[in-house]
């Protein structure tokens, strides 16, 4: 394998692209926006073997499995469908520099592709390569020390699931150190691809390109920057469009690190997923009940927290996360009261339970009760158990 295969675990893959490749009016899907981005990678790194190279290759399943990690189903889509996908590209046109970014007024057209090939190699299994040629203008831009460019990262780009997400990431990245400028709508439009999309009430607009954008760059963990929009009026109708970029602050970032963990231990883990699937589904997304789980899972294994679980199911009228907590923690469904008379009550609620015999999940004969702790909200006490041997251990019973 090639220059993707050796990159495609790192957290960090930057293309140093073009802004010229940026702020373009171009017709691409999601699926074609990260395969272009990936070809403009192949080139980028050979021609930084020998800028004097004209032609490119890649293998098609380098491709798959860079664009779409921990995503199965795409990777094991038929090589034609990638192959029609990539196609297109190549009879695809771009316009541009529509925001003047190099302080000229230029008009210009350019193809993303000069010449492609797919090459089927038949063996046990079938080899796709492809390879491909650049446009000078979009060769030169690539080679140019001078020239102006984004760092672009591609496992950013890869994760991300619109492509109105990866044109507004693209745009920020390529203003990172100044501020994106005030577009008219018509430039909004023509770089977002959505001319004649959307031109009745703005409520659509904010639905279905805005929002979803915004939004899914905000809650990435991989990006650290926050990104939000305010739409300008002239007179009665809007006009205008101006996108705000900050730093993403420190604990946020922390937070959606920390959540996106959590994510991959549940897709990694057949047992933290199985346990969750017993719990209520209201409480299967709480980040520090599933975190709580997950070290139980860890420390005491898959069997002792299903037990705690069901009994919590069971037995908990309120509170449901802090009871489960406790049970995790207490053993709740290993503690059993046997049945038996019930100590006289005394003066001191406690003498209640003091003296009293139980027996524990997993332990022989019978335990007495030689100390009780003050009763929580959930109506459990912690108890102190002695056998007729003298060994001690901590239970929790029902004291209410």
């Amino acid at each position: 394998m090639g220059i993707l295969n050796n990159v495609m675990k790192k957290n960090a893959v930057v293309l140093q692209k073009p802004s010229g490749t940026i702020a373009i009016r171009v017709d691409l899907d999601t699926i074609q926006r990260k395969f272009y981005n990936t070809l403009l990678f192949v080139a980028k790194q050979e021609l930084k073997k020998n800028k004097d190279k004209k032609r490119f290759s890649v293998f098609l399943v380098e491709i798959k499995e860079f664009l779409n990690k921990n995503r199965k189903d795409d990777i094991d889509r038929n090589n034609k469908y990638y192959v029609e996908k990539l196609k297109e590209i190549k009879f695809k046109n771009a316009e541009y520099n529509i925001l003047d970014k190099d302080g000229w007024e230029i008009e210009g057209w350019v193809s993303l592709v000069s010449d492609l090939q797919v090459k089927k190699k038949r063996k046990k299994d079938e080899q796709v390569e492809i390879t491909f040629e650049l446009p000078e203008r979009i060769k030169d831009a690539l080679l140019d020390p001078k020239g102006i460019y984004a760092n672009i990262n591609l496992v950013v780009i890869r994760g991300l699931s619109s492509k109105y997400a990866i044109i507004l990431y693209e745009l920020a990245k390529d203003y990172e150190k100044v501020e994106i400028p005030e577009m008219t709508m018509e430039e909004f439009r023509k770089i977002f691809g959505i001319e004649g999309m959307y031109k009745g009430r703005v409520d659509n607009l904010k639905k279905r390109v805005l929002t979803p954008a915004v939004n899914e760059l905000n809650e990435n963990e991989n990006i650290d920057f926050l990104v939000s929009y305010e739409l300008r009026k002239t007179g009665k109708y809007y006009t205008h469009i101006k996108f705000y970029v900050k730093p993403k602050p420190a604990k946020l970032k922390l937070d959606q690190q920390a959540e996106k963990i959590l994510r991959d231990e549940i897709s990694e883990n057949p047992d933290l997923k199985e346990l969750l699937a017993l719990m209520p589904e209201k409480y299967r997304v709480r980040k520090n009940l599933i975190a709580f789980v997950l070290g139980g899972l860890e420390e005491k294994g898959k069997e002792y927290v299903k037990a705690q679980i069901e009994y919590t199911n069971k037995n908990a009228k309120k509170n449901y996360v802090a009871y489960l907590k406790k049970a995790i923690e207490s053993d709740y469904a290993g503690a059993e009261i046997i049945e038996g008379a019930v100590i006289e009550e005394k003066d001191d609620w406690k003498k209640k339970y003091l003296g009293k015999k139980m027996k524990l999940k997993g332990e022989e004969g019978l335990w007495e009760i030689v100390f009780v702790d003050e009763p929580e909200d959930d109506g459990m006490c912690k108890v102190r158990v002695k056998n007729e041997n003298g060994r001690e251990l901590w239970a929790v019973v029902r004291c209410d």
